[in-house]
């Protein structure tokens, strides 16, 4: 029954994938198979949308898919993300978690690998840029004060 009502949200929205992460990942899961879920107090359950074309008005979008997806996942508070506005890192994230909707696999994958290469690609240049950054805090080129009491 879930199941079905994603295809059909995904159908009508142009969604590509979506995916289930974070603390509450499996949680989801376990309630999309028929289970009685407890969710956890003050955790969300983190939904991320790849959508096969940009929306034209995301607001608009947002608001439409945050209300449907809310219906399907209830007794779950949402966090809805849409992964063309985050970074190749936090998408990269989104990825370790639970895919639960494919619109094509080959598709996904392409767009999958994509994210993955770009995510290392940052992730060499932050680690380049936190050295420099702690060499220079440890040259003196850098101060910082630090309070743990302000």
């Amino acid at each position: 029954m879930i199941n079905q009502s994603i295809k059909k949200i995904a159908d009508k929205h142009d969604i590509l994938s979506i995916y289930l992460f974070g603390s509450q990942a499996e949680a989801g899961i376990r309630y999309m198979g028929g289970e009685t879920v407890i969710p956890e107090t003050h955790s969300d359950l983190d939904v991320a949308v790849a959508f096969e074309r940009p929306p034209a008005d995301v607001i608009r979008q947002y608001g439409m898919l945050y209300q449907e997806f809310s219906d399907i996942f209830d007794p779950f508070n949402l966090d809805l993300i849409f992964m063309q506005e985050v970074n190749a890192l936090f998408q990269y994230e989104i990825l370790k978690g639970i895919r639960i909707y494919e619109k094509n696999i080959e598709s996904v994958d392409e767009f999958e690998e994509r994210i993955m290469k770009r995510a290392a690609d940052l992730q060499f240049t932050k680690k380049a840029l936190d050295k420099e950054i702690m060499e220079a805090i440890e040259d003196g080129y850098i101060e910082f004060e630090y309070s743990p009491n302000s």
